[in-house]
């Protein structure tokens, strides 16, 4: 028997038993891991902030039990919670987590990128899509599909014409360089990554991208999504 502190926020949470829940936490130490709170479906429990998602702090964990014996709450995002449309941009963030994230891997840039982009999205003064965007490309080009727009990813010629996704190594080709299973990317979609992609969390509130072209974005890099790791995202 033992015990560990870990840095952590809920990406996840189940039922578990009669009273308990098992909620799957993302850290900072050891990536994806679960613990089990118990007893906290009474309302008078303890811990029972512990089981939303977002509840964000430092976790207190028996092992090898896994019972969740403490929680230092540092953040819950509680503003994600009063505004459905950041809500559910929020979780489709925690729905690439949980899907990107190792268990017991620790990736300490996913996690740091993961806690900018939901405070964004929770106290910064911007369209919300467009941070969910920006994290998409994020987690593309650390898993090594940069969707690089200035030039195609085959020949390195820079793009003077149409530009197409491709769909079987998740890059950006010209059109000599087309192959059968590619999307076309139009000019607006091709603009908005590029500034997007350039355009730091803090200065996403300046961009104001043709309007419509965050949904088309989105639409394109959840197809990429869902043939890179076989998932599309649901909230979507």
């Amino acid at each position: 028997m033992g015990s560990i502190k870990v840095k952590a926020i809920v990406i996840g949470s189940s039922d578990y038993k009669e009273k308990d829940k098992r909620v799957t936490l993302f850290s900072l130490e050891k990536g994806k891991i679960y613990g089990v709170l118990r007893s906290v479906k009474s309302p008078k429990a303890k811990l029972k902030f512990a089981k939303e998602l977002f509840c964000f702090g430092d976790f207190f964990i028996e092992t090898p039990s896994n019972v969740i014996t403490g929680v230092d709450v540092q953040n819950n995002f509680f503003e994600l919670s009063q505004d459905i449309d950041k809500y559910y941009i929020a979780c489709a963030i925690l729905e690439v987590v949980n899907t990107v994230a190792g268990e017991g891997v620790e990736n300490t840039p996913l996690f740091l990128e993961t806690l900018k982009a939901l405070g964004t999205i929770a106290y910064g003064n911007v369209n919300d899509k467009y941070v969910l965007i920006k994290y998409l490309l994020s987690i593309f080009s650390a898993m090594g599909y940069r969707l690089a727009m200035d030039a195609c990813s085959v020949c390195g010629e820079k793009f003077s014409g149409k530009r197409y996704l491709n769909l079987d190594f998740g890059e950006i080709v010209c059109l000599g360089c087309k192959a059968a299973n590619c999307i076309e990317v139009s000019s607006r979609v091709g603009t908005a990554l590029k500034l997007l992609n350039t355009t730091d969390y803090k200065k996403l509130s300046t961009l104001k991208l043709a309007k419509g072209s965050e949904d088309e974005v989105l639409n394109i890099l959840n197809i990429n999504f869902d043939r890179r790791f076989n998932k599309k995202l649901k909230l979507l």
